[in-house]
């Protein structure tokens, strides 16, 4: 199949399987001495019918069939330019009757469309100029070839399950299903997901719903799912059905190319911190049954560091602290109020020396008056007197999911449960308890537990452990921020595949974008709804990709009196094909 080492031309039925011939020639490979032909780059210019057309654009996918017919060289459109026969402006303006903007200037000195694009593959396997041809858009297995996702006759590439994520649309209307290796999304090769892009345009959290639909479907592993609430109620009811999908016949399209049932997450369950004073009732905005939780202190004593700020936890406090957790772990001080009251002992007692426990008495009255606010500052979480309620993190079983609401809490608080979640995840993952591959940690607002800079928290530093090596215990992140400049560095770079959505102009400046053209970051300002451009480590370039309306209903969509039932995979899949 390949031309590497063969002395004759592509024969014809391989040329059709690779190139769209029946739309016919877009237009022609050029080189000139100021810009030539690399390994890496080569340009055409358009067919007038074709740039006429405005078929071509950033992004589009075209494969060049070698005059001598002994390859074909693949790429993606990355830069555009028009010329003009006029040597400046000023010509310009006079061939145009001296001003005349009625006038259209003749045949003899037309535009000239040119495109210059990144090569992507061929089907010789050699890394050299691209010589003259034909420009065509590829068929459909041209696209997967050029891209890494199948081989010359049209296998997956992919050694684990094929996950799809989205759908290319080329300038002649073939569609081409986006998937990746689950391997290079749950380990063992590479791992987690990160998604930006400004906020309110559909893009990150909704990306990243129909991500995790696609990968519980379709991945060969055990696979849980936990999903936080960070944001009002934008993720309260994905256990109901997105109406919007009954009436978008472009987003049913998708479904059924990628084989991917339209239902909500219908093994989910809903937590949320207890109500002060009322256990059973929730901090959260869902309005459907939701699970109430609170920890006691023999739950969360090995947290309470973490609610201390880096001021306040001083040599002093961290000492007085480890001698108080020497007495829990005794099991002298049973409750929150019994830690309480042993401070007040050992402080009424200060008269037969200035330093109880080696601490002084000040030391003392600090970390006291700390642990006292944090009743206050954490009501709901913090079970002072009785038994604590946990999340039942032993339920979490193959394709459950797990929504933990924290949306009503403040910073502190959202971080105190978020630590608490990674330390459960990573247990049940190193005891195999729950008999998982993997968990995936779905949470928007990244930037709020791993924000960028070089301050250190043992959160943030949780989380850039998680992705420098999770993937080898089994833990998934897949994040959201509105900025990745926010985000720590290397939690941005430790995920293996990376997602823009519509982004602003002076976000594009960052590092995070430095190996973009102009006209790419150009592209990224005005990506619409369900637009994204991902990159992968499979993929020899990015690529834009559509994606449908999630499979679960925005939260703010909620109407408790149209409850749409969820629709099993089978009848929905069925009533698409009939469809």
């Amino acid at each position: 199949m390949r031309a590497e080492g063969t002395s004759s031309p592509l024969s014809q039925d391989t040329v059709t399987k690779f190139i769209n011939v029946q739309t016919g020639i877009i237009g022609r490979t050029a080189s000139t001495l100021a810009d030539p032909q690399t390994s890496g780059t080569f340009h055409f210019w358009l067919a007038r019918p074709i740039a006429e057309q405005g078929i071509v654009e950033i992004g589009t996918i075209v494969g060049v069939l070698a005059d001598d017919g002994y390859d074909i060289t693949f790429g993606t459109v990355d830069e555009m330019r028009t010329f003009s026969g006029a040597g400046d402006f000023a010509q310009d303006y006079r061939m145009h009757r001296g001003g005349d903007p009625y006038t259209q200037v003749d045949d003899d000195n037309p535009d000239v469309v040119v495109a210059t694009c990144k090569t992507l593959s061929s089907l010789s396997g050699h890394a050299r100029p691209t010589n003259r041809g034909r420009a065509y858009f590829p068929t459909q297995l041209g696209l997967r070839f050029a891209f890494g996702l199948a081989d010359e006759d049209g296998k997956s590439t992919c050694k684990g399950a094929a996950v799809p994520i989205g759908v290319f649309e080329n300038g002649d209307g073939t569609m081409m299903p986006i998937a990746i290796d689950e391997n290079f999304i749950v380990g063992p090769e590479a791992a987690h997901v990160n998604v930006s892009g400004i906020s309110g345009l559909a893009a990150k959290t909704s990306a990243l719903q129909f991500f995790l639909k696609s990968m519980l479907w379709h991945s060969r592993k055990n696979i849980a799912a936990v999903v936080i609430n960070v944001k009002s109620k934008d993720l309260l009811y994905i256990d109901q059905l997105n109406t919007h999908l009954q009436d978008d016949h472009a987003s049913q399209r998708i479904y059924q190319e990628l084989d991917i049932p339209i239902e909500p997450f219908v093994n989910a369950r809903f937590f949320a911190p207890a109500k002060p004073n009322q256990k059973s009732a929730t901090q959260s905005l869902r309005q459907l049954p939701t699970e109430a939780f609170s920890w006691d202190l023999r739950m969360m004593y090995e947290d309470i560091p973490t609610l201390f700020s880096e001021q306040d936890w001083e040599e002093g406090i961290e000492g007085a602290w480890l001698t108080i957790r020497e007495e829990i772990e005794k099991g002298k001080i049973e409750t929150y109020l019994d830690m309480l009251s042993w401070i007040d002992k050992l402080l009424a007692s200060a008269g037969l020396t200035a330093w109880p426990k080696g601490y002084s008495t000040s030391t003392w009255q600090k970390i006291k008056a700390h642990l006292r606010r944090f009743t206050q500052l954490y009501r709901g979480l913090l079970e002072t007197h009785e038994d604590g309620l946990d999340i039942p993190w032993r339920r979490l079983r193959h394709e459950s999911v797990f929504v933990i609401d924290i949306e009503m809490l403040s910073d502190g608080g959202q971080k105190l449960v978020f630590g608490r979640v990674l330390r459960a995840i990573t247990n049940i993952l190193e005891t195999n308890q729950n008999e998982l591959d993997a968990v995936v940690l779905f949470v928007d607002e990244l930037n709020k537990f791993a924000p960028g800079g070089a301050e250190r928290t043992p959160l943030k530093s949780h989380l850039i452990e998680v992705t420098a090596r999770g993937r080898s215990l089994g833990l998934v992140l897949f994040g959201a921020e509105q900025f990745a400049s926010s985000v720590d560095k290397q939690v941005v770079e430790n995920s293996a595949t990376y997602m823009f959505g519509r982004t602003e102009a002076s976000e594009l400046h960052s590092t995070n974008y430095a190996n973009l053209s102009n006209e790419v970051k150009a592209k990224l300002t005005l990506l619409k709804q369900g637009q994204l451009f991902v990159k992968y480590p499979k993929f020899p370039k990015p690529i834009f990709m559509k994606f449908p309306f999630p499979p679960a209903l925005p939260g703010d969509d909620f109407v408790e009196t149209e409850i749409v039932k969820p629709i099993g995979s089978r009848t929905m899949a069925t009533s698409l094909r009939d469809a």
